[in-house]
């Protein structure tokens, strides 16, 4: 592969995978990587000899193209074992998409520009999609800060399949985007997006006034209704769930809106205010397939996304970078995210093992920080050792019992919570 894409041109004193253990552990802080630290761990654990600037000239777009192809080859070996938690779920998959941002040195702004104004001149957009039935892995992907989520929902519609769950936070929405959902026949539950003014009562055709609503509903004890609406001009018709929130949440909501209002110099819309007691999702779902009180519940496991991105800043550590020339941070970021699917398929393969075994699942915050703990062990699985493979799942199996098994907590939505569907 690094021959085809021409990153090695002929046999030379170092190969990738050298390369990439270096850069990824030469250093316990990735931030303070330098290129001395990698010529040193090269020297050390290969016995090879190169200069800082020999090193510095290994990082360029075809070492970057490299590792995108080593990536793109683990996100299509998924395996193809059943996941038996969801097996009698009338959805063929249950996805989940959240993205994760980063600040990058202003020096990268040419090619990674941040959102500008006062806010970091350079960023990073990490995407991430998986499909919780099956644990697989959708996408994972890398954008300037500036490429939004509504657009990587547009650019990504196709790979919506007939009978998915769709649930995706509201940066992902758009009354574009959940046409094109139902156009796929698939299913969706999202949170109504502000954006979307017009909310008709299909019952009146009237406009929905959600503080006559709210009012409605704490006169008469109802903490949730559903009704059937009409969004926009087209008059897309959908499900419209409402729940009450207490008090002090709606009263939070309020404070937050009129101080942000206030930055921008803008007034907030009563209508808007009115929403803010209220939780608002929508839903394509009918009611005998999805029950109004469970569908808070269900796309309440969308949040677990972003447990994943907070195993991958305390362990990976993707997050921390100093100040590089582009083409080596490209390399970082794109041999962490090689790791980060690496440890992906030992997360999957345990995953499956604990609930075939105790009707259990794994922690994924707890298994990445395994990882910290056996770390010279993948180093050897990255060297191409497959005892090491056998040997990481044995220990993370010993360790399975005691150590890494998710918790339930009261009151804490979680994978279970989706098991109804």
């Amino acid at each position: 592969m690094s021959k085809s894409n021409g990153f090695i041109k002929r046999l030379r004193k170092i190969r990738p995978i050298p390369l990439i253990e270096a850069v990824l552990f030469s250093n316990e802080d990735p931030s303070k990587v330098s290129l001395n630290d990698i010529a040193m761990y090269l020297n050390f654990k290969f016995g090879i000899k190169l200069t800082r600037q020999a090193i510095k000239k290994r990082f360029n777009k075809n070492a970057t193209n490299f590792l995108k192809q080593v990536l793109e080859g683990l996100l299509h070996s998924n395996l193809e074992d059943k996941v038996p938690v969801f097996s009698h779920s009338c959805f063929e998959r249950i996805t989940i998409k959240d993205s994760t941002c980063n600040q990058l040195p202003d020096h990268f702004k040419s090619v990674y520009p941040g959102s500008g104004g006062s806010g970091s001149k350079s960023a990073v957009r990490i995407q991430f999609e998986y499909d919780l039935k099956n644990l697989k892995v959708l996408e994972l992907s890398v954008s300037p800060f500036n490429h939004q989520d509504l657009h990587n929902s547009k650019e990504t519609i196709s790979g919506v399949r007939k009978n998915d769950l769709v649930l995706r936070d509201l940066g992902y929405i758009s009354l574009e985007v959940l046409k094109m959902i139902d156009a796929s026949e698939a299913w969706y539950i999202s949170r109504l997006n502000p954006n979307i003014s017009k909310v008709y009562d299909a019952a009146t055709g009237k406009l929905l006034d959600f503080a006559k609503t709210e009012q409605y509903m704490r006169r008469n004890n109802l903490s949730l209704i559903e009704k059937e609406v009409l969004l926009g001009d087209e008059k897309y018709k959908t499900r419209l769930v409402l729940e009450l929130v207490p008090d002090e949440v709606k009263a939070g909501r309020i404070r937050n809106a009129e101080k942000y209002a206030k930055r921008k110099s803008r007034q907030i819309a009563k209508q808007r205010k009115a929403k803010f007691g209220l939780n608002l999702f929508l839903t394509n779902c009918p009611s005998k397939m999805i029950a109004a009180g469970e569908v808070r519940r269900i796309y309440g496991i969308r949040w677990q996304i972003e447990m994943i991105f907070k195993a991958w800043k305390q362990n990976i550590q993707f997050h921390k970078i100093k100040k590089m020339s582009i083409d080596r941070y490209e390399f970082l970021l794109y041999s962490k995210l090689i790791v980060i699917m690496l440890q992906w398929k030992f997360y999957q393969i345990m995953d499956i093992i604990s609930y075939a075994k105790n009707k259990r699942r794994v922690s994924l915050l707890k298994i990445y920080k395994a990882f910290g703990l056996i770390k010279e062990k993948f180093i050897s699985l990255l060297r191409g050792d497959k005892e090491s493979a056998r040997d990481i799942i044995k220990r993370l199996l010993d360790a399975c019992n005691s150590y890494i098994l998710h918790d339930d907590r009261k009151g804490r939505i979680n994978w279970r919570s989706a098991q109804i569907i």
